[in-house]
């Protein structure tokens, strides 16, 4: 019985820790999220977004997954794609961009309390999504210029 208690109350100790840290970290987001933040935000941050193929409405989803995780994006990304402000070619980069690299905000807020440098946090998984979005992007790049030239030359 005495191991129960212990792995309780270590359990409960370790949602306490994550507790503190994301319940104002979710305040905060709201509040940005409220005031226009987010989108001034990713006004800035489409910029980097344009080398894998997103435009500034294809890279708002991004930037919603990375700071709100999964299921914001997600969300974001199905109204985009039903209101047309995104193409089904940059659905797919986004994906994987998120898959990669979502809730960066977060999860470094919760690594970093438990000792984790911050460059081992964020450059391999910035580095990752970026470089497979940019490899996907390329590559559907040219598999639509191919499939244009076959139609031009069949056609």
């Amino acid at each position: 019985m005495g191991i129960m208690w212990e792995g309780l109350v270590q359990g409960l100790s370790g949602v306490w820790v994550i507790a503190r840290i994301v319940i104002p970290l979710m305040i905060l987001l709201e509040i940005a999220g409220a005031n226009r933040i987010l989108e001034r935000l990713n006004g800035i941050m489409a910029r980097m977004f344009r080398w894998i193929g997103l435009t500034e409405e294809g890279a708002f989803p991004v930037v919603v997954a990375v700071f709100f995780g999964l299921s914001f994006g997600s969300g974001v990304i199905i109204s985009h794609l039903d209101e047309g402000k995104v193409s089904p070619r940059e659905v797919r980069i986004i994906g994987v961009f998120m898959a990669l690299c979502h809730a960066l905000v977060e999860d470094t807020a919760i690594f970093l309390a438990v000792g984790v440098p911050l460059f081992f946090l964020l450059v391999p998984r910035l580095a990752a999504a970026y470089l497979c979005c940019w490899g996907l992007h390329r590559f559907m790049v040219w598999r639509e210029r191919r499939e244009f030239q076959g139609k031009a030359v069949n056609g």
